[in-house]
């Protein structure tokens, strides 16, 4: 089980694990890009400056949707049945994109990052961010996502930016615990007594 800042925390864990893949394969002096966590708003700002989050050459995360794991919620809600601990399981859903000038290297930066996650595809332990305060069984499995081209299209229609050639991941299963429910102190209600002719004691 995981706290509430564990979304957060899987996704700096898969652009560390990407940063250091990256710099393996391809060591100074050759030229390699950088993953980065991207907003919708970052997708307006491309290379526009130097504080820019995207800067060519560059491999972005954008994390367009969260849903429950409905796989593994009957269980998880009768784990907390017993223990009194609510947990809800999720799913983060990933849109990874290259951005390069060259087309040619906007797929070598997808195909080398499909090598990677492919190489780390189970996170646990040190290759989970502290920050999302893990437990030390805590595992997320981050695999190739499902997605139609239509969903793929919608998806880029909300976005100011031109639609780009992407890998669709997702990451399975962030458990987020709410902590132990407070036990609700006995309310004992106290009444005025009749005896058996209808009057109250004195």
């Amino acid at each position: 089980m995981a706290g509430y800042k564990a979304l957060a925390a899987l996704g700096r864990s898969v652009v560390e694990i990407l940063n250091f893949g990256f710099r393996s394969e391809r060591p100074a002096p050759l030229r390699c890009p950088t993953a980065v966590l991207a907003g919708t708003a970052d997708f307006d700002q491309v290379n526009s400056s130097p504080s820019a989050v995207i800067r060519f050459p560059a491999v972005s995360l954008y994390c367009y949707r969260i849903s429950v794991d409905r796989e593994t919620r009957p269980g998880w809600s009768a784990v907390a049945a017993g223990d009194g601990i609510p947990r809800v399981p999720l799913r983060m859903h990933l849109m990874i994109s290259a951005w390069d000038q060259v087309v040619e290297n906007e797929l070598e930066w997808l195909g080398l990052t499909a090598r990677i996650l492919e190489a780390n595809s189970l996170l646990t332990g040190p290759r989970l961010d502290p920050s999302g305060d893990w437990d030390p069984g805590d595992m997320v499995q981050v695999v190739p996502d499902e997605l139609a081209l239509d969903s793929m299209s919608e998806a880029f229609q909300a976005l100011t930016t031109d639609y780009r050639l992407c890998l669709p991941y997702v990451a399975r299963v962030i458990v987020i615990d709410a902590g132990a429910t407070p036990t609700a102190e006995r309310v004992t209600t106290i009444g005025n007594q009749v005896d058996a002719i209808g009057r109250q004691p004195s």
